[in-house]
């Protein structure tokens, strides 16, 4: 396969607290490939957001600090650019969609004005008429009705919905190389979310952009994505192809989750995993998932284990495989 587009090399990332340093990233290991699909999944609180966002380098820099690690992004590092380069990245080349479209977007700007100004920064060639019409196409395609009276609207104006699919057109009605999802179709009801969800992989399909989706759900990784990272307070405990992953779960995090996926057929109530994320001010010595873990060993509370290969493109940290 050839070079990634994006490459995570073993980032750890830390939060300044009151309490000390919070140690949410212990050495995070992620590939993107060009045109590929990639789900992030696991359970709230992993560090799947931050590990996103520190691709666009919008954490505070301030109360951040990254003792060790590198973000390559077609082949610069991210965290070695001045805030002009990133600022290049951030307009032309990578668009992340946000959880919270209420704090994505201005209150006092009308929706056009801000898509007007991302059409802008992208291409200062363009026409007035011609912006116009990139935003209106862009509003269309997330299937929100009426996009002139839209254009006129200020955030608080629209649904939660209307405000979501309003961030998803900001991010595709430009050119972008990689697109970032964080849980898009979280506010829209279910029938949205799935034209959503094909909207985003039809992009992906017919443009060439490469797709990084953030979610909870497995069926969405599971109908969206080529390759699936599972994370876990900060690591990554197994990747695999999709059809592969589903086949032939493997790291006992990852059949947790596959055990907690609700069950439609009568057979009661899905058993979840036992306890909860670590104290990141104090985590776990050796594998983070040990203290939940039903095969945890020993070894697994001393020793941190490496992702291990296992052919095909299926790595598994965990010493019990």
């Amino acid at each position: 396969m050839s070079n990634p587009i994006l490459a995570i090399n073993n980032l750890r990332l830390w939060y300044r607290t009151y309490g000390g340093y919070s140690k949410v990233l212990d050495g995070v290991n992620f590939r993107v490939h060009k045109g590929e699909k990639v789900g992030l999944v696991g359970e709230a609180g992993c560090g799947k957001t931050t590990t996103m966002r520190s691709v666009l380098r919008i954490l505070p820099e301030k109360q951040i600090h990254i003792p060790e690690g590198e973000i390559i992004f077609q082949g610069q590092d991210i965290l070695k650019l001045r805030t002009t380069d990133i600022q290049e990245i951030r307009t032309k080349k990578v668009a992340m969609i946000f959880q919270e479209p209420a704090a994505a977007l201005n209150p006092v700007f009308t929706i056009g004005t801000q898509m007007f100004d991302i059409i802008r920064y992208s291409d200062n060639t363009k026409t007035r008429e011609q912006i116009k019409n990139m935003a209106l196409e862009a509003i269309k395609e997330v299937y929100i009705p009426d996009p002139e009276r839209i254009l006129d609207c200020y955030p608080n104006q629209l649904s939660g919905g209307m405000k979501q699919r309003i961030c998803i057109a900001m991010a595709i009605m430009t050119r972008r190389e990689l697109l970032i999802a964080d849980e898009p179709g979280t506010a829209l009801d279910v029938t949205i979310q799935d034209q959503v969800h094909r909207l985003l992989s039809g992009l992906v399909d017919k443009k060439g952009v490469s797709l990084v989706m953030i979610t909870h759900s497995l069926g969405v990784a599971r109908e969206i994505t080529d390759r699936i990272y599972v994370m876990y307070a900060g690591n990554i405990v197994e990747v695999a192809n999709t059809k592969d992953l589903f086949a032939r779960p493997l790291h006992p995090y990852t059949l947790g989750l596959m055990d907690s996926v609700p069950r439609l057929t009568g057979g009661g109530l899905s058993e979840g995993i036992y306890g909860r994320i670590p104290n990141y001010l104090q985590p776990p010595t050796g594998c983070r998932f040990h203290p939940r873990c039903p095969r945890a060993v020993e070894r697994c509370r001393e020793e941190r284990p490496v992702l291990y290969d296992l052919g095909d493109g299926h790595g598994v940290a965990c010493f019990r495989i």
